[in-house]
């Protein structure tokens, strides 16, 4: 058994390394790596192996999930943890083998083990004996202890000896599982061993090196590393790499069954002609599609397997950064460009950057971070020429410790504001002053009065920079979706959800920086439902309207007022008319109950007249509404008459 050592590895950013192995073969060979229980489903996953000289992998076998008892189960050994000989022979029984003592060699089948006792100059001694059965039907004894081999001669018995032990070793290590690769080809040949597993994320962390006016800043990054196998990373190639590829879990290591429908034996003493379903021919369904072809993957060369890219410059230091970067699609790699060595749990800091980059100290304001001082922050361009990983900054000024930050993914050519301390010597006040603005706009059309207004808020930063030097500062606003700037320079960026903005802030000096934005604000009223005096006066006196509208709108008021007046009297004739309907029904009612006497036929003439009068009313009432709708409906039309006339607009 042989196995291949690491060669490469590559870190991701989502919980996943890829490990690469490779190394040379000769003939055909058995290859072995050992996994945790947990990683198989991954190793089954995306295991990749790649004879690169001719050969091939003919299978891969790798241990199963049964516990140790079942796995032994069809072999009929059992071994004693002591005196294992003396415990497997009477087990092999009938088996032949042969046994050697000194020159003499003797095959037969083995009877069994015996013990006997003999008498020597130490006292009693117990003898082990071995049995076996000659060709020539001769029993031989032999003692055990004198032979020097005894040797299986049934292939079959070797081969469960043999995975007896095996197993029984694999299952030592309760959490490993061995994974065999068989090796075929011809000469010797180079092969490589590929496979993801979960692995610990690997972090980024930097130096900001701030040197003066007379000196570049630095940044200087390190990537935390750590090594949790139960394996040394010994010279590998390490990369590492930034983004979110697609990774899951999915079991693939425990065996799966399906239920199977039981059908049973039908017992019946006669037999029943098939009935068979109508079928139709093939052709008028179509033939069945043909499987593909195996697509059979190249190995790549070695030209493709190279990562060829500038080297990163590196800067007089004690822990240059030599990193070569290359972006995969929209992830980007770090590869380390020499060997790493990382031995088994335990972690490591790999520099990945040292290079200058263009930036200066400013000042960074946000009142719902700190509302008393602004921040001292970097204001960092990644000019490296390396795509930055997100992690924790520690700044440093003139060879002392200043301040820390955290920087999110910085891609190259890209600027941000690093803050890393608070600016005590400058003091911010704001005040906030919000009020309605005058109606800019009036439009008078389609019988809508549309009054446009604004409503402002005005805030004034007050910066009291009590230092002698001169910054500058980053201010930023929040930016609220339905307001806009006016009379207010412009920002230096928009983000999501602030405006910034960016000016000087001179030293010993007070400062003041005013916003002002604005909202517009529409106010409409429908006409048709809405004139009414109060209104209408409440217009004309802030000038909404001008004299020809005024005209138009009180000619529409008056209409609007008969047309009340009307829809006024027909509900009240409508009441009246439910009134009367329901004073019959009670009349009736009495009439129903009346006898023939004279006193009762007098109260029925009333009842009658009073009918009769309601009948009359209700005929009068028909007449009145009919009257009413019929005006109604004239002066609805010159009502909208006059307010589609209506036209008027203005602008302040």
């Amino acid at each position: 058994m042989t196995t291949l050592p690491l060669t490469r590895i590559v870190l991701y950013k989502h919980g996943v390394g890829y490990f690469e192995r490779e190394g040379s073969l000769e003939g055909d060979t058995l290859l072995q790596l050992t996994f945790k229980q947990a990683e198989v489903s991954d190793v089954l996953k995306s295991l990749t192996v790649l004879d690169l000289d001719g050969g091939r992998v003919a299978s891969v076998s790798y241990d199963s999930t049964r516990p140790l008892e079942q796995l032994l189960g069809d072999i009929a050994l059992s071994i004693p943890d002591e005196q294992s000989l003396v415990g497997l022979l009477p087990q092999l029984k009938g088996a032949r083998v042969a046994v050697e003592s000194g020159t003499m060699r003797n095959e037969g089948l083995l009877l069994g083990i015996d013990r006997s006792e003999r008498r020597s100059a130490d006292g009693v001694v117990t003898i082990v004996l071995l049995s076996l059965l000659s060709d020539e039907g001769e029993i031989r004894s032999f003692d055990l202890h004198q032979l020097g081999k005894v040797e299986l001669l049934d292939p079959g018995l070797r081969r469960d000896l043999d995975y007896y032990l095996r197993t029984h070793l694999s299952a030592k290590k309760k959490d490993a599982r061995t994974f065999t690769f068989f090796a075929q080809g011809e000469g010797k040949r180079r092969v490589r061993l590929s496979y993801t597993l979960e692995a610990p994320v690997w972090k980024a962390t930097y130096r900001l090196i701030l040197g003066g006016k007379d000196h570049p800043p630095l940044i200087q990054g390190w990537a935390v590393v750590d090594n949790t196998q139960d394996e040394d990373w010994d010279e590998v190639h390490l990369s590492l790499i930034a983004g979110l590829p697609v990774s899951f879990m999915h079991d693939l290591y425990t065996p799966r069954y399906l239920r199977r429908p039981e059908i049973k034996v039908a017992e019946t003493t006669g037999v029943l002609p098939p009935m068979l379903e109508e079928g139709i021919p093939a052709e008028s369904v179509g033939a069945a599609p043909s499987l593909p072809a195996m697509c059979v993957m190249e190995p790549p060369s070695e030209a493709r397997l190279l990562r060829a890219a500038p080297s990163a410059k590196t800067w007089g230091s004690s822990a240059p950064a030599q990193v070569r970067e290359r972006k995969i699609g929209d992830l980007f790699e770090y590869t380390i460009e020499h060997p790493v060595t990382i031995r088994r749990n335990q972690s490591a800091l790999v520099p990945i950057v040292l290079r200058s980059f263009e930036g200066r100290t400013v000042l960074y304001y946000n009142k719902a971070n700190r509302a008393e001082n602004p921040m001292r922050s970097v204001e960092l361009k990644n000019t490296t020429g390396l795509t930055l990983e997100g992690g924790p900054v520690t700044v440093l000024e003139e060879g002392s410790y200043v301040g820390e930050a955290m920087l999110d993914t910085l891609r190259p050519d890209e600027e941000r504001l690093v803050p890393y301390a608070v600016e005590l010597a400058v003091q911010v006040l704001d005040n906030l002053n919000s009020h309605q603005e005058h109606v800019n706009r009036i439009l008078l059309r389609n019988g809508i009065l549309e009054i446009h207004f604004a409503d402002v808020r005005t805030t004034t930063y007050t910066l009291n920079n009590k230092s002698k030097e001169t910054s500058t500062v980053y201010l930023e606003h929040p930016r609220a979706a339905a307001y806009q700037l006016f009379d207010t320079p412009d920002p230096r960026e928009i983000t999501e959800s602030f405006w910034r903005f960016r000016f000087a802030l001179p030293a010993a000096s007070v400062t003041q920086f005013v916003v002002k934005e604005r909202s517009p604000i529409l106010r409409r009223y429908g006409l048709s439902s809405e004139l009414n005096p109060a209104n209408l006066e409440m217009w004309i006196e802030r000038r909404y309207v001008d004299a020809r509208s005024q005209e138009q709108l009180r000619q529409a008021l008056a209409v609007r007022e008969k047309i009340a007046t009307l829809e006024r009297e027909n509900r009240q004739l409508r009441d009246e008319n439910r009134s009367i309907h329901e004073e019959q029904g009670r009349i009736r009612g009495n009439l129903g109950s009346l006898g023939d006497r004279s006193a009762e036929k007098e109260l029925r003439d009333r009842y009658v007249r009073t009918l009769n009068n309601q009948e009359d009313r209700l005929a009068a009432i028909q007449r009145n509404t009919e009257e009413n709708t019929a005006a109604l409906t004239s002066l609805q039309q010159e009502l909208t008459t006059l307010l589609e006339h209506l036209n008027y607009e203005v602008t302040f």
